[in-house]
Formats: structure tokens, sequence, C-alpha cells
């Protein structure tokens, strides 16, 4: 079977990841390999991170997944940074995925996805997860958190002219095709990252889909939509309007 490249990108988030690296190393097949990228978390996050990964290795049953030594970063660069750095070392998988090291997309959502994106396989290039509250999903996300996410969706789908349900729910997955198309042209390493990547999958032909997911909040995010909308909104426009200008 063709191989999924899972990358986890990661800043000062160990005791977060921990449980969540048990979870993907454990309920994911072997046709998953697990890379978590580090975004300059400095030598003390660094040395606990190669501890875990250590020490998910020692307890997990053979089989399953492969946990791959961590890609290591220095300066901080962003998510999006940490995301196309691990990417750029997968030349090797059919499909490139990431997923927030938060765990709020369970290791059995993942899988669902990618069964989802082979099922499709010819039909789409890109999936990109969504938190919809629909018949059949599960969302557990605080009134507030729903809200503000609501507002700033809003807000990129008419800053970025982008009719996208959901473009920041952590779990990505395109093929490698894809992601050789824009890979060149990605310039954002922040939160934006993902309606960049979007926007250009669409510019260049790509066929993107979203898919519902089951999703749960989990306390220590390091962004608040509320705060942080109005950069975010202007780096979107940005992003549009260099985009806009790409001839490919």
């Amino acid at each position: 079977m063709s191989k999924t490249l899972l990358v986890i990108p990661h800043y000062r988030d160990s005791e977060r990841l921990a449980p969540f690296l048990e979870e993907l190393r454990t309920t994911l097949p072997d046709h998953f390999s697990i890379l978590v990228s580090d975004d300059g978390s400095g030598e003390t996050e660094a040395h606990n991170l190669q501890r875990l990964i250590s020490k998910v290795r020692e307890k997990a049953a053979p089989g399953g997944s492969t946990l791959l030594d961590p890609l290591m970063h220095s300066p901080n660069t962003g998510k999006g940074g940490a995301v196309r750095r691990g990417w750029m070392q997968g030349a090797d998988y059919a499909y490139l995925a990431f997923a927030d090291a938060d765990g709020a997309v369970s290791a059995g959502e993942i899988l669902r996805a990618d069964k989802h994106m082979r099922a499709e396989a010819g039909g789409i290039d890109a999936l990109f997860g969504s938190r919809v509250k629909m018949l059949g999903r599960t969302i557990n996300r605080s009134p507030v958190r729903h809200v503000s996410g609501r507002v700033f969706a809003t807000l990129v789908s008419v800053v970025a002219d982008l009719t996208a349900y959901d473009t920041q729910c952590g779990l990505k997955i395109l093929t490698q095709d894809s992601f050789r198309k824009v890979e060149s042209y990605m310039k954002s390493y922040g939160f934006a990252f993902d309606v960049e990547l979007c926007l250009l999958l669409l510019k260049t032909g790509c066929r993107v889909q979203e898919f519902p997911l089951d999703w749960r909040d989990v306390p220590g995010s390091k962004i608040s939509l509320l705060r942080d909308s109005i950069r975010m909104a202007a780096d979107v426009l940005r992003i549009r309007r260099r985009i806009e200008a790409i001839h490919f």
C-alpha cells in the first residue's frame, strides 16, 4: 500500500503531545509514518521531545505505524514552516498530512480521513478537515470558541474570496503531486499557512474537498481568534493579492 507521512508541528508542547503520540503509534496502521517537526523549541524542550519519542517506541507493540526521529529546527518560524519542512522530507510518500499536536483530531479520525482520501483517489487532490456541527459528527467545543471560530471563518471567506467552511481545522491530507505543484510558492510560516495552502491548491487546479470530522477542544491553544483575527485577516489579504499575481 502507498504510504502516508503524517507531520506533527511542535513548539514546546511535549506534555500535550505525549498521549497523542502513543495513540497515533498504536492506532494508525503500518502504511503511516509519523514525523514530529519541531519549530525552534530550544534545547530543553528538544531533549524532552527526544526522550518522549524513545519512550513511545519502547512501549509500543510490534507492527503499526512508524515513529520517525524528530525533525529539529532553529529558530522558531511558525506552524506553517514546521509543516512545510516536514513535508519536504516526504519525497517517498504518496500522501502528505499534518495534524496539530494537541490531539483535537483523534488518531481514529485521521485514519478515517486517510481511508476517504484513498477511496477518492483520482477524484480529489487534497482533503481539508472541517469542524462542522452536523448529524453524525461530534464537535466538543466551548460556545465562545465556536462563535469566534465562525466569525474568523467568515472573515477569511470574505477577505480571501474563499468558500471553505473551516480553513483552520488541524488536519490536512494532500497528494505528493499536489504538494510539489505549490511548494515553491508557499511563503507563509504562521497560522495563515492553511489559507495560503488552500488558495494555492485551487489556483493550480487541484481538487480540494472539505471532510467533516469529530473534534474536541483541547486547552492550551497558542492563538486566540478573537485577539489575533485582525492581524490574521491582514495576512490573508496579503496572501490573496500575492497569489492572484502568480501565473502558473
